[in-house]
């Protein structure tokens, strides 16, 4: 049985228990844990031969405890589910344990074998009134609540989205722990580029279309121009690469066209901050193009895209005061279109954390599309062909002067 393995927390409670498992069922759902709750979970085409299977293939087994609740408790009895469900928990490697209780709690001494990690356990402890509630289950959430356990499990869009239509967050909590580059791109694409090998098999994802400063990160022919805070170093840039060997994919990119007022304003106010050379910090603009330069005109994949139209790198002069990161995927997996929003305000460089919003196609339109607009208003081809027409030699001559330096 291949559903169970998507519930992030198994909630076991006797039926008496019932109004405070909802309350937990309710806070793990807003967590996008996909909680197992029997009330709520055991539907049409799942019987109770089931639940110790999902127990076993979910990470996290919370106990519910109130007084009385271990009294009584009958191993032998085949009906007996509270307790099978204990045994289940308690003899899976894979499920951690853990316990809430409601009140003074006393666990009894005698517990029947199996079940006797009960006693080991550390409770969180709500009191009668449950006035606490919240702050111990944030507690709990935060200490016993690992996010890598969950990123393999659950989907990360059901992740994000369970905290709202668009998700604003820190851009490494983003990043490591809910849109990872395996979950955008497919895990099995990234191991094949991590591991140097080329991807044979279906790729997800039909378009790429983004905006920054540089793409300095991606395109910049020497890597000792990143300071050591620049968290890809190439990485991206493989992914691409990959990605452009499939004829349905195509990639856009748009850049601060070199010694506009746009690089002024983003050197100027520290919103680039991943040059490594604090006497020239406008080198990685250079830098960028030039990289994307010869790429077109050398690398046969990116010349190949180009010449099928697939691949287009556009500059542009307007000040911009974040970077957008649109995935369109193919109709199977249409539902995870979504635009990545990287938020680098002025002062906040590349050592500094920043914001960082995910917002789904399906989930919120409205600020999707006021992104997409965003993008569309940028996306000036006619202006960015003028622009690179009358300044392509000085810019590539710059960057041949910087590098000599």
């Amino acid at each position: 049985m291949t559903e169970a393995k998507k519930y992030g927390v198994f909630i076991n409670h006797r039926h008496d228990n019932r109004h405070l498992a909802g309350r937990i069922y309710d806070f793990f759902s807003s967590k996008g844990m996909n909680p197992f709750l029997d009330i709520y979970s055991l539907h049409q085409g799942r019987y109770k031969d089931d639940i110790i299977e999902i127990i076993e293939q979910s990470p996290y087994f919370l106990c519910v405890l109130t007084p009385g609740s271990l009294d009584n408790l009958n191993p032998d009895d085949p009906e007996a589910m509270y307790y099978q469900e204990l045994e289940a928990a308690f003899t899976s490697n894979a499920t951690k344990v853990l316990v809430v209780t409601l009140g003074e709690f006393n666990v009894p001494k005698n517990l029947p074998d199996k079940i006797k990690g009960l006693a080991g356990c550390h409770y969180y402890t709500l009191t009668k009134d449950m006035s606490n509630f919240y702050s111990v289950m944030e507690q709990l959430y935060s200490q016993d609540i690992s996010q890598k356990t969950l990123i393999d499990l659950l989907d990360w869009k059901d992740r994000c989205t369970a905290r709202g239509g668009t998700f604003l967050a820190a851009r490494t909590v983003i990043e490591s722990e809910l849109a990872t580059l395996e979950n955008r791109f497919g895990r099995e694409l990234i191991e094949a580029v991590k591991s140097g090998n080329e991807f044979t098999g279906e790729q997800k994802i039909k378009q790429i279309r983004m905006s920054c400063y540089a793409a300095s990160t991606i395109f910049t022919p020497q890597r000792d121009m990143l300071d050591h805070y620049a968290y890809d170093r190439g990485l991206l840039f493989n992914i691409f690469a990959q990605l452009l060997r499939d004829p349905d994919f195509s990639l856009e990119i748009i850049i601060n066209a070199p010694s506009s007022c746009a690089v002024n304003d983003a050197v100027d106010n520290m919103k680039l901050g991943n040059s490594s050379l604090e006497s020239c910090p406008e080198a990685v603009f250079y830098g960028s193009y030039a990289g994307v330069t010869a790429l077109k005109e050398h690398d046969p994949i990116f010349a190949q895209a180009v010449k099928e139209k697939r691949f287009r790198f556009m500059v542009t002069e307007n000040v911009l005061s974040y970077a957008l990161f649109q995935i369109i995927y193919k109709d199977a997996w249409k539902e995870y279109n979504h635009i990545k929003v990287d938020l680098y305000s002025e002062g906040i460089n590349s050592s500094m954390e920043r914001r960082c919003m995910i917002i789904f196609e399906e989930c919120d339109k409205d600020n999707y599309s006021f992104f997409e607009a965003r993008y569309n208003y940028i996306r000036n081809v006619r202006k960015s062909k003028n622009l690179i027409a009358a300044h392509n030699d000085e810019w590539l001559a710059e960057w041949e002067e910087i590098k000599d330096e």
